[in-house]
C-alpha cells in the first residue's frame, strides 16, 4: 500500500464500515472529514481527537500536541486535557526520549493543556519516532457549538496561509535538499512557523462567536456562526476543502487564486517540486459560515489573518476549484500527502 493516509475509499471500506454501531452517548464518531468524536457527559459535552506524528522527526513531540489540539480546536472548543504515546526505535537514545517529552510539555503548558497520561516503549516494529497524541475538550450546558456541517452559501475562509507545517518539516528535516535553491532568509523563516503551527486561539475564538441568528438547539446549546471548521493537516488546503464538502454533503469552488501562501512557502514547494496546494497545513484553519464579515472581523480582532477563498454550493455542482487562468477543475480526493514525496 502506499504510504500516507488512506484515501477516503480505503478508509471507508477497510476501517469505518467495520465499526460497531455508536451508543447513545456518542453524538457523532469517525466519518470522513470528522476531526472528533462528540459524547455526552451528564449536561456537557466532550470532543475528543486522535493523531499520530510520523514524519515530524526532531520535533514529533512539538507537533503531537499541536495535531490533536488544533482537532478540537477546530470544533470551536478550548482543549483542556491529552494523553500522549511513544513508540520509540531501537536506534533512540535517552537523550531522543527527553527531548521528546520536553517538547510536549513545553507546547502543552503553552497551550493551558494538561497532559494527563500515555505511554511510552522501545520497539523494533518502528525505525524512527512515531508520536500519538489524544486531546479532549469540555463544552458546558448553555456553551456555543457550531452545526456540524457546512450549509450551501457558506463562505470557505482560510486562516493565517496555506502549507504552513509542511515548509517547517521541509526546512527543519530535509535542509541539505534546499540549500543552493532557497535562501536562507527563506529557510529562517519556514524554520520559525513552528510558533504558527497551533490554531487553538482562532478556533476557540470562532467557536465561541454566536450567530446572529440567536438560535439554540434542543440540548440548549447556542448555535455559533460558523457552521464547520476544519484543520488543514495531510492532503493540504485541497484537501480540507473536499474533505468538508463530503462530511457535509454539498458541493465546494475553492479559488487557488485567492489562497495565500508565503514567499518561503513558494520557495520551498518549487524546490522540491511538491504541490503547495497539496502539502500538509497544519496551522491553518478551515471554516464554512454563512457570515464570513463576523468571521473575519473577529478573527483580526484576535490578531489573526484569513481570507476567503471560496464557498460551498449544491451537492450536484461537485467539488472544484477555479485555475490560474479561471478555468473549472474537478477537485480530486485527498491522497497521500505531498511531504512524503520528499
Amino acid at each position: 500500500m502506499k504510504i500516507g493516509k488512506l484515501t477516503d475509499e480505503q478508509l471507508q471500506s477497510l476501517v469505518i464500515s467495520r465499526l460497531p454501531a455508536l451508543s447513545a452517548n456518542t453524538l457523532s464518531g469517525a466519518g470522513i472529514g470528522a476531526d472528533c468524536a462528540w459524547i455526552k457527559t451528564g449536561e456537557d459535552l466532550m470532543v475528543t481527537s486522535s493523531d499520530p506524528i510520523t514524519a515530524g522527526g526532531t520535533e514529533s513531540g512539538t507537533l503531537a500536541i499541536h495535531v490533536s489540539c488544533n482537532d478540537i480546536a477546530a470544533c470551536g472548543v478550548r482543549p483542556a486535557g491529552i494523553l500522549i504515546v511513544i513508540i520509540a526505535p531501537p536506534s533512540a537514545t535517552e537523550e531522543d526520549i527527553k527531548m521528546t517529552v520536553d517538547q510536549a510539555s513545553r507546547e502543552a503548558k503553552g497551550l493551558g493543556v494538561d497532559i494527563v497520561g500515555g505511554h511510552t516503549e522501545i520497539s523494533d516494529a518502528v525505525n524512527k519516532m512515531i508520536v500519538v497524541s489524544t486531546a479532549f475538550g469540555l463544552v458546558r450546558k448553555g456553551g456555543t457549538v457550531p452545526l456540524g456541517k457546512a450549509m450551501p452559501g457558506d463562505s470557505l475562509i482560510i486562516t493565517k496561509t496555506a502549507a504552513i507545517e509542511g515548509s517547517f518539516i521541509a526546512a527543519s528535516e530535509h535542509r541539505e535538499k534546499l540549500e543552493g535553491k532557497v535562501s536562507e532568509e527563506d529557510v529562517k523563516e519556514a524554520l520559525s512557523y513552528k510558533e504558527l503551527i497551533s490554531v487553538v486561539k482562532e478556533g476557540a475564538a470562532c467557536g465561541s462567536l454566536k450567530s446572529s441568528s440567536g438560535k439554540v438547539r434542543e440540548d440548549g446549546f447556542a448555535l455559533s456562526a460558523v457552521n464547520l471548521m476544519h484543520d488543514v493537516t495531510e492532503g493540504g488546503v485541497f484537501g480540507a476543502a473536499f474533505e468538508m464538502a463530503d462530511f457535509s454533503g454539498t458541493g465546494v469552488v475553492i479559488d487557488k487564486r485567492l489562497v495565500p501562501f508565503t514567499k518561503a512557502t513558494s520557495s520551498i514547494c518549487e524546490a522540491l517540486g511538491l504541490d503547495p496546494f497539496r502539502l500538509i497545513s497544519s496551522g491553518a484553519l478551515m471554516i464554512a459560515s454563512p457570515e464570513p464579515e463576523k468571521v473575519t472581523a473577529e478573527l483580526a480582532r484576535h490578531g489573526v489573518r484569513s481570507t476567503v477563498i471560496g464557498r460551498f454550493v449544491n451537492k450536484n455542482e461537485g467539488c472544484r476549484f477555479v485555475e490560474n487562468d479561471g478555468r473549472y477543475v474537478n477537485l480530486l480526493p485527498p491522497g497521500a500527502d505531498e511531504i512524503y514525496r520528499i
